[in-house]
């Protein structure tokens, strides 16, 4: 009898979370599409297009070239993790960490993955796409909302123990630190979090820190990073993608081959004269070598096969949008309302004019999303 009740105590949690983890991304896509707006439309994306002959050969003769048009808009939901990490690596340098607004990220995470599919609707459905994102909120809501629980009760006892931050609240601020530089280069299951465990647990305490909150910092982050390389290697082993991109390839005008001589991963494929030469360059490349390839005078035709691409830029104040851009979201930072980070989708050929002019009105470009 002992064992069946356990049994049934086992299978009825199993259900629990079951049902929770599919309400996660209920809820969440819910208020992301109650909570934003729907978009208008592109103007100026069919402007100077190609000859819909050449525009054929070039998708027959050179392998890789079509990336789906979603692709630029389903890269964006893994950059909002990425953009919380470095906003929590920001925070806790300087605060502790029960005070990082973890409640303003989850709900962006959502806000944003359903303006990305409003954006790409009228796209061929990917499931494995979506799949994808689905997952990753579904791992950011909780892993942030558990972490805001336990800051706002254990966290804050331990805090006011201490009266001070101690040596392991340095050691875990400067890890956040080094996932969030991570996450810039690499996906989260790549981190080895079994090492900076290890690492955590190596911490020796300051002349003045006490016990009580080094132990409850170590305890309770080593039991985190336990979960985090488990979780890590499921993912890797069910999600993760085969192989490395090929990378994209990009049709541009102007002095292409002398501009781009110098960028590294990058080379020419086609050469179609006035009409332009196709190059392909490694992936994640772009939002640094764009505004160098502008400042060159070149201007683009299609980036990935596609005639819009998303990107993202930071300013101080709300900026206008130029021609050929549409507006995705804007909003302030949590961590720094006086920062603007606004979304937009660009109509390639407008581009070399476009980012200058976001340029002029204050902002910096945060990123390019190439798929």
């Amino acid at each position: 009898m002992i064992l069946l009740r356990w049994l049934r105590r086992i299978v009825k949690t199993i259900l629990w979370l079951a049902v929770i983890i599919v309400l996660i991304p209920v809820a969440g896509l819910g208020y992301g599409f109650l909570t934003t707006s729907s978009l208008t439309p592109l103007q100026g994306v069919t402007d100077g297009a190609p000859p819909n002959p050449l525009a054929k050969k070039v998708r027959a003769e050179i392998p890789g070239y079509q990336q789906p048009r979603q692709a630029t808009y389903l890269a964006y939901p893994y950059w909002t993790v990425v953009y919380a990490a470095h906003d929590y690596a920001g925070f806790v340098a300087k605060d502790q960490p029960s005070g990082f607004p973890y409640w303003s990220y989850i709900g962006r995470f959502w806000q944003d993955y359903a303006t990305m599919i409003r954006a790409s609707s009228g796209s061929e459905f990917n499931v494995a796409d979506h799949r994808t994102q689905v997952v990753i909120g579904i791992g950011q809501t909780v892993e942030l909302a558990l972490q805001w629980a336990y800051e706002n009760t254990v966290g804050r006892i331990t805090e006011a123990v201490a009266g001070r931050r101690t040596a392991t609240d340095g050691y875990q601020a400067r890890m956040a630190n080094e996932y969030a530089g991570f996450l810039d280069r690499a996906p989260w299951y790549q981190f080895p979090y079994a090492e900076k465990r290890a690492g955590l647990f190596g911490v020796q305490p300051a002349p003045g820190d006490g016990a009580v909150r080094s132990g409850e910092r170590k305890l309770a982050f080593g039991l985190a990073d336990t979960v985090k390389q488990v979780y890590a290697g499921f993912v890797s082993a069910t999600f993760a993608p085969a192989s490395d991109p090929a990378g994209i390839h990009v049709w541009a005008k102007g002095p292409v081959g002398e501009a781009t001589r110098d960028e590294p991963d990058t080379l020419l494929e086609r050469d179609f004269g006035a009409d332009g030469t196709v190059f392909v360059t490694g992936d994640g490349q772009l939002s640094e070598m764009i505004p160098r390839l502008i400042d060159k005078g070149v201007s683009f035709v299609e980036i990935g096969g596609n005639d819009e691409i998303m990107l993202t830029v930071l300013s101080p104040a709300e900026v206008a949008m130029p021609e050929g851009t549409r507006a995705l979201f804007s909003y302030p930072l949590p961590t720094d309302p006086d920062t603007r980070r606004t979304g937009l989708t660009v109509a390639v050929r407008k581009l070399h004019v476009a980012l200058p002019a976001l340029i002029k009105a204050g902002a910096r470009l945060e990123h390019v999303y190439d798929g």
